[in-house]
């Protein structure tokens, strides 16, 4: 029985760390600590029939960046912002959604292109709490220290207070080690065991020196015991900026 039990543990272990299923967005943030919105103020919580659902990022007084998968499916009635609250159900200022778009090669089952605009009915009016944040021109370099911020699931409870973790960027090469077939050009890889995101922080912001550098999109695998993926802005920047100006 003890060799018995001894195998049948290894094999759930070797499930969990070793056999990743990233084609669901994950996105909770584990090992992190409550963050003052001053110190993130360009995160909000997008909000589906007032309900936090994903994150998202100030790009300007009218739009918002986040995750396709936060608003794939969605109708833009059902869609609001909180700005300017370390608290996802209360203070700040709510704005409701005027329209969204997402990339038009986004896969739903794939999670590829996961990358969203948002237009805001009213702008938003600048503060301490609410500011915006550039958009990356290129990736950040392997081993750079980043922040990732969000209201996601810790595992045993939802925080209603925002939560921030640091980040060391890791090396992509490394991510396809673990992540075969999984991992695309279009990926940052960041985080490790104990520091990652995990279900409920979709869409949120990784940021590198003050600027957005990626948009939180799945995790390494089902227990979220690993780095986690974010989209690349530097490669969406582009098609983010061609999207603003189609509004």
């Amino acid at each position: 029985m003890p060799l018995l039990f001894s195998f049948l543990w290894i094999s759930l272990v070797s499930l969990l760390t070793a056999n990743p299923d990233i084609s669901v967005p994950q996105d909770r943030i584990l090992g992190g600590h409550d963050t003052e919105i001053d110190e993130a103020p360009w995160q909000v919580s997008l909000q589906k029939n007032g309900i936090h659902n994903c994150g998202g990022s100030i790009y300007s007084q009218t739009i918002i960046i986040t995750a396709a998968h936060c608003v794939h499916g969605l109708k833009t009635g059902t869609l609001s912002i909180r700005a300017g609250s370390s608290k996802h159900n209360s203070g700040g200022i709510v704005v409701k959604v005027a329209a969204f778009k997402y990339h038009e090669r986004y896969d739903s089952v794939t999670i590829h292109n996961d990358v969203a605009v948002i237009l805001l009915k009213d702008p938003l009016a600048l503060s301490p709490y609410i500011q915006s944040i550039p958009l990356a021109k290129t990736d950040p370099a392997e081993g750079s220290q980043a922040l990732s911020t969000g209201w996601g699931s810790t595992g045993l409870f939802s925080p209603i207070h925002l939560q921030g973790v640091d980040l060391k960027i890791e090396s992509k090469s490394f991510c396809r080690l673990k992540y075969p077939f999984r991992v695309y050009k279009t990926d940052i890889c960041a985080g490790h065991l104990g520091k990652a995101v995990c279900r409920g922080d979709s869409g949120g912001p990784l940021v590198v020196n003050g600027k957005l550098v990626g948009i939180v999109s799945r995790s390494g695998n089902i227990l979220c015991l690993a780095s986690g993926l974010y989209v690349s802005v530097a490669h969406y920047r582009k098609w983010i900026l061609r999207t603003i100006e189609s509004f």
